[in-house]
């Protein structure tokens, strides 16, 4: 009998060999593995994002729409909200937006009044304007025209509302002109390349992605509506949010509380003319103009202007002077609320 060719193994040898077999197939399986995370670690990333992202833009919508309610409720009501993701990643906006809207109010008189480096220019177009009274949260001012003109400073706080009142010989409210500062807040939610950044100022809710443009998911509250007796009724709304208390805080809960509403216009009014301000370099100015006055436009472009009922710009078409209601030489209704809510 042939012996066999095969080479003899002790068992040492054979459990070395297999130890060596065992530890080359496990680092072939990690190798693999790697690759495989390193492949998919792209796709796990934008997996993370969109989560992250998802999760942020429903924690400002739900934000929003619980600052609204506390708007609307009486003064020192509100709402406690429990949100470790809005507490983790709420700033401040100061002066987000400043809003001025003047109309005038009686007569026939057309009234111009301007803001410009702290220097009020008032003018009026037949001169009946004799008067002026400002009134800010801190104090009141008022002094006279010449021949329907003047211009004066004034030595009031501007950082807050201010309301300017042009009256005639008869002591009587011929126009009035308030600007309004608007705060606001920012959520900003860390993705894996920058953030997801959220805008909750005037009512609206501003949405912007890493290098991509804003997109406004709501807008603030302009409105126009024909009542039963075949008029035009014009609706602003605006709200302030303070934030209170957040440098000294590390609360999960906050409270969102209603400092009441102040009331600048409940007046039959003409000629009015809309003047909003905003801040930061990717702002929704264009956006908004076009959501108000997109039909305008279209009556523009098919040259039926002349009987289109509804805002659109006030002089130059590119918006630069702000907006109006046309026809602008119709009366109206006119109410402007401020709501003032903070946050702490």
């Amino acid at each position: 009998m042939r012996p066999s060719s095969a080479t003899w193994q002790s068992a040492e040898e054979r459990a070395v060999s297999e130890i060596m077999g065992v530890t080359m197939l496990l680092a072939m399986v990690i190798s693999t593995m790697a690759g495989v995370v390193v492949v998919m670690q792209p796709f796990m990333e934008d997996l993370t994002d969109n989560r992250d992202w998802a999760a942020g833009s429903v924690a400002a919508t739900q934000f929003n729409d619980r600052i609204m309610v506390a708007a609307e409720s009486p003064e020192g009501t509100g709402i406690v909200i429990n949100s470790q993701h809005v507490s983790d990643t709420i700033k401040p906006l100061r002066n987000a937006e400043i809003w001025q809207i003047s109309a005038d109010l009686y007569g026939q008189d057309r009234i111009t009044v301007t803001l410009e480096n702290g220097l009020f220019n008032v003018s009026s177009l037949n001169g009946t304007a004799t008067a002026v009274e400002i009134r800010t949260v801190s104090g009141t001012e008022t002094w006279q025209l010449q021949d329907g003109m003047g211009e004066n400073t004034t030595q009031l706080s501007m950082q807050d509302w201010m309301v300017l009142d042009v009256m005639d010989s008869e002591n009587r409210l011929i126009h009035r002109w308030v600007q309004v500062p608007l705060d606001g807040i920012q959520l900003r939610t860390p993705l894996t390349e920058g953030s997801f950044q959220v805008n909750l100022v005037n009512g609206a809710r501003i949405e912007q992605l890493p290098n991509q443009p804003i997109e406004v998911q709501s807008y603030p509250r302009l409105d126009y509506e024909q009542t039963l007796e075949g008029g035009l009724r014009v609706s602003i709304v605006l709200i302030d949010i303070e934030i209170s208390g957040f440098e000294r805080s590390t609360e999960q809960s906050l409270d969102v509380e209603s400092r009441g509403a102040l009331l600048f216009f409940e007046h039959e009014a003409r000629n009015l003319k809309i003047m909003p301000e905003f801040t930061g370099v990717d702002n929704p100015e264009s956006r908004y103009l076009r959501h108000w006055t997109d039909a305008y436009d279209l009556h523009r472009a098919t040259g039926e202007s002349s009987d289109y009922v509804g805002f659109g710009p006030n002089g130059r078409v590119s918006g630069a002077e702000g907006m109006t209601l046309h026809p602008n030489s119709v009366g109206f209704h006119l109410d402007v609320i401020l709501q003032q809510v903070v946050v702490q």
